[in-house]
C-alpha cells in the first residue's frame, strides 16, 4: 500500500494511456480503502467508549483485504474432503499464450473450460482410471513470486469417483493418478482450436502451438489439507503481501521471493513504477471467477457427494 502511494503519480505518467478499466478500478478501490471515503461503522463498547472503523473495499487486488474470506473458504473445503488419497493437477501455458489471456475474460474462460474437460475425459477413460463421475477443483493463478504474469490453474483431485451405474470406484494405486504428459497434449488440442475458432489467435500462432510441447504436472498431496490450505493463498489474497516488502529506497522497491529449488528466501529489487505494473497485471476481468468446481464438488453434484461419503 504504502508503494502505491508513494509511486503512484510517476506510474500514471508513464502508463496512464494503457491503463484499463479493471486496472483503474483496482487502483481506486485499494486507495480509497479503509478511508473516510467509503464511510465507516461507530461501535459502542461496553466500556463506554465508542470506536470508528473505516469500511474496506473487498477488492481481489487489495493487500488489506481478503484474510477473513480466505480462512473461511479453507475452512469450508476442508469439511469435503473426503478419507481418499488427493492430488494436485497444474495446468501451465505456453509463453506464447500470456499475451493471448491477459485481460482477457473470453481467452480465460476458455483456459478453465478446456482443462477441466481435459483432467474429466482423462480420469473417465476406462484404459486409465475410469472415473465416469469425478469431481475436483480449480483456483487461477496469474502471478510468480516477482510478480511477473504466468497464468496456470491448479486442480484438486480425489483419488476417488463413481462408475456409471454409481458404485465406488478408488485408484489401482492410491499414489499415483495419471502422468502429465497426457493432460498437457489434451489441453493442447482443446484450447489451442477453441482460441482458433474464437478469433483470439491467427493460424500461425495456431500451428506454432499445436507443434510445441506443453506443461502439466501431477503431484500427490496427501489427504488434501495442505493442498486446500496452499490454494487459499490465491482466492482471496493480493499478489503480494505487505510483509513480503522489505524497504522502499529513492525509487527502488525491494521484496522477498522464495526460490523454488532451493526454498530459500532471496531479495529482489525493482524501481517503484514497475512494481506498480507488474502489480495491475492481475487485475481480472469483472464477472471473471478464479475457483470453478466440477463434478460431484459443483454445489449441482452435492447429492452425488453425500452418496460418495455414505460409501466411504
Amino acid at each position: 500500500m504504502d508503494v502505491i502511494l508513494r509511486f503512484i503519480e510517476p506510474f500514471w505518467a508513464r502508463y496512464a494511456r494503457t491503463v484499463t478499466v479493471e486496472q483503474r478500478k483496482a487502483l481506486q478501490a485499494i486507495l480509497q480503502c479503509r478511508t473516510p471515503a467509503l464511510g465507516g461503522h461507530r461501535y459502542a463498547c461496553s466500556c463506554g467508549q465508542t470506536h470508528h472503523a473505516f469500511h474496506s473495499c473487498n477488492h481481489r487486488l487489495c493487500p488489506q483485504c481478503g484474510a477473513a474470506d480466505t480462512a473461511q473458504w479453507v475452512q469450508k473445503q476442508m469439511g469435503k474432503l473426503l478419507p481418499v488419497p488427493y492430488f494436485m493437477v497444474t495446468f501451465t501455458l505456453p509463453e506464447q499464450l500470456r499475451e493471448v489471456m491477459l485481460g482477457n475474460r473470453v481467452a480465460m474462460e476458455l483456459f478453465f473450460k478446456c482443462s477441466s474437460q481435459a483432467l474429466s475425459e482423462l480420469l473417465a477413460d476406462p484404459k486409465r482410471i475410469g472415473f465416469t463421475r469425478s469431481g475436483f477443483f480449480g483456483v487461477f493463478q496469474s502471478w510468480t513470486q516477482e510478480m511477473l504474469y504466468h497464468p496456470h490453474i491448479h486442480y484438486i483431485v480425489p483419488g476417488v469417483g463413481l462408475t456409471e451405474d454409481e458404485k465406488l470406484k478408488h485408484l489401482k494405486n492410491p499414489k499415483w493418478l495419471i502422468y502429465a504428459e497426457p493432460f498437457a497434449k489434451r489441453l493442447r488440442t482443446l484450447l489451442a482450436n477453441a482460441l482458433l475458432d474464437h478469433g483470439l489467435i491467427d493460424k500461425s500462432l495456431f500451428w506454432q502451438l499445436v507443434k510445441m510441447d506443453w506443461n502439466a504436472s501431477v503431484d500427490p498431496a496427501g489427504s488434501g489439507e495442505n493442498a486446500v490450505k496452499y490454494l487459499g493463498q490465491y482466492v482471496q489474497r493480493s499478489v503480494i503481501s505487505d510483509n513480503r516488502v522489505l524497504a522502499i529506497e529513492g525509487n527502488q522497491v525491494r521484496i522477498r521471493i522464495k526460490n523454488r529449488d532451493t526454498g530459500a528466501y532471496e531479495p529482489r529489487t525493482m524501481t517503484g513504477v514497475e512494481f506498480i505494473h507488474r502489480f495491475l497485471l492481475h487485475a481480472l476481468p469483472s464477472r471473471f471467477h478464479r475457483i470453478r468446481y466440477r463434478g460431484f464438488l459443483h454445489a449441482r453434484g452435492k447429492p452425488r457427494l453425500q452418496w460418495l461419503q455414505v460409501l466411504l
